[in-house]
């Protein structure tokens, strides 16, 4: 595909816009100890929300990362705030896709109203440790793909304020325009406990409510190998060796041959974002006049909002299921944000990024321990919260002596994870094409 230079602004970066105000860096980093009470393998938002806790709770801790500090997916997400609304949509046969028995649909209830733990727990600790980072409740809007998606927001609507009152109702088509600006889709959801933030800086005050805390912090560090059992591990990284009494593995869509038992239950897949110039006042507002987030109904959906400031877009999606050149995949992405918003033709590219998001089999992010290492991964679309309050609930369950009563320590990963996967995701494109044959498949059939 040959692209249109035209469409990118003089000032393009292909980097994420969120580190125009936070680079990831190596400020704080510091010596690898000999020895240390919780080894944690990764400094992304689950790595040092269980960092934070811990140190709060007088355990010497140690952080470290292969890169720059938050240089993964938690400086490049989209940065949506949401509790529940992604539970049971799997990508490979997950409760969402089929008949759920009465202890699942319990346990899901569970999860989700856990959830929504995870979101107000992103709120707590915005306010306890004052980090500036754009943090605002303005909701969301689920633009349904065809009819039949619209009906079946129904149910869900019911069912998320039935479990978590978290302020779901419906918006006909006739209706959306007070939402956003496109007669794109046929309705959708609204769901008014929901928010946003800006990534990086959330990731930033985190570090630096580490740092305040006494965490030890080492980037470009990377650990080669483990060995050694519960109380007595030995940490084998690129700057040393450390004896450490517990291992956190906190690495989620970035996990390696590390952990290779774990890497094979989750499949990272790339999800690429763009953002875009500055636009006048007027027709920011009549994209999105509530400044919610924006999300959708398909198996290959997109996210979107404006930016802080509510000047500029933000838009993310699976322009393609593989890692691609940003050029390549901001020229896909523009072109399905003008098919949302054609309002937007002319409008210019100032940044494009990809990072990687940990899916699981069953749509269910998933934490405990594995050969004595604790973990946690799978955001699924949801890591601001869900990785921010999972990493918490491992320290939590570290400082308690093993006691946690939170519902996602009782979940297996299928037995299955994913048929013929061994870490290498080779099935994406694949699977990727055929999903995108069944969107336009049902989208074509709703025009009929």
């Amino acid at each position: 595909m040959k692209i249109d230079r035209a469409l990118f602004h003089p000032d393009y970066k292909p980097e994420p816009f969120w580190w125009e105000a936070a680079r990831p860096g190596t400020q704080y980093s510091g010596d690898l100890p000999d020895r240390v009470e919780i080894f944690i393998v990764g400094s992304g938002y689950s790595g040092l929300s269980a960092a934070l806790e811990l140190a709060r709770g007088g355990r010497a801790v140690t952080v470290v990362d292969e890169l720059a500090f938050g240089e993964g997916a938690s400086t490049r997400s989209g940065g949506g705030v949401s509790a529940g609304v992604n539970i049971g949509k799997g990508i490979a046969g997950g409760p969402g896709q089929a008949k759920q028995s009465g202890a699942h649909k319990k346990l899901i209830e569970s999860l989700m109203s856990e959830s929504l733990a995870a979101f107000d727990f992103v709120g707590t600790l915005v306010e306890r440790e004052g980090i500036e980072c754009h943090f605002e409740r303005r909701g969301r809007f689920i633009g349904a793909y065809t009819p039949e998606h619209f009906e079946g927001m129904r149910k869900k609507a019911e069912d998320l304020n039935r479990v978590i009152k978290i302020g779901a109702r419906l918006v006909p088509r006739s209706e959306q325009r007070g939402e956003i600006g496109s007669d794109f889709y046929h309705g959708g959801m609204v769901i008014e406990r929901a928010g946003k933030l800006h990534p990086s800086l959330f990731h930033k005050g985190l570090l630096d409510a580490c740092h305040r805390a006494g965490v030890t912090l080492c980037a470009h560090t990377k650990v080669e190998r483990i060995d050694g059992t519960l109380g007595h591990f030995t940490v084998k990284t690129t700057k040393g060796d450390c004896l450490a009494e517990q291992v956190i593995v906190a690495t989620n869509g970035y996990t390696g041959d590390l952990s290779p038992d774990l890497r094979k239950r989750i499949v990272p897949i790339s999800s690429q974002i763009i953002t875009t110039e500055e636009l006048p006042e007027e027709l920011a507002l009549e994209l999105i006049p509530n400044g919610r987030t924006i999300s959708e109904s398909p198996r290959i959906t997109s996210y979107y909002r404006l930016l802080p400031g509510d000047r500029r877009v933000m838009y993310g999606g699976r322009a393609r299921f593989e890692n691609v050149h940003p050029d390549f995949s901001a020229t896909l992405l523009h072109r399905m944000m003008t098919d949302r918003w054609p309002q937007l033709k002319g409008v210019r590219i100032t940044n494009s990024w990809s990072g990687f998001v940990a899916m699981t089999a069953d749509a269910i992010p998933h934490m405990g321990q594995e050969d004595g290492l604790h973990f946690c991964t799978g955001c699924n679309g949801s890591g601001v919260a869900m990785m921010t309050y999972l990493g918490n609930q491992i320290a939590r369950r570290i400082l308690q002596d093993g006691h946690c009563d939170s519902a996602y320590i009782g979940v297996d990963f299928p037995k299955v994870p994913v048929p013929f996967y061994s870490g290498n995701p080779w099935f994406l494109p694949i699977v990727g094409n055929y999903y995108r044959y069944l969107d336009r498949k049902e989208r074509r059939r709703s025009r009929l």
